[in-house]
């Protein structure tokens, strides 16, 4: 049982004061329940990383959110190595060189010749 102290009680007022006492965890309650709950509104980049967390994948969340994945690539710190080219481009330039080097040498035995 608790109890409290109340000042300014008189004989006129007590059932006043009583009723107040007994219906003031009431109007707590009631007064706490017509708040508005505390919200917090989390940017993309903290959706994004939540939903990674959370083991969705990035195509996935890209369209929850509807960004990019290469916009969710930048929110979760994902870089993508950028593609080196195939062996049979990097190999045409220095083949073509050649032809070119022995056009030009035989272009020069002609004149000498």
């Amino acid at each position: 049982m608790s109890s409290f102290a109340v000042s300014g009680i008189t004989s006129s007022n007590v059932p006043e004061v009583a009723a107040t006492v007994r219906t003031a965890p009431v109007q707590a309650q009631a007064a706490a329940s017509s708040m508005p709950e505390d919200t917090v509104k989390l940017s993309a980049a903290a959706q994004a990383q939540q939903m990674h967390h959370s083991g969705q994948s990035v195509s996935s969340i890209a369209s929850s959110l509807g960004t990019s994945v290469s916009a969710v690539d930048s929110y979760l710190g994902i870089t993508v190595a950028i593609p080196v080219a195939t062996a049979s481009v990097a190999h045409a330039a220095p083949a073509a060189a050649t032809a070119s080097a022995a056009t030009s040498k035989a272009a020069k035995v002609a004149v000498k010749g």
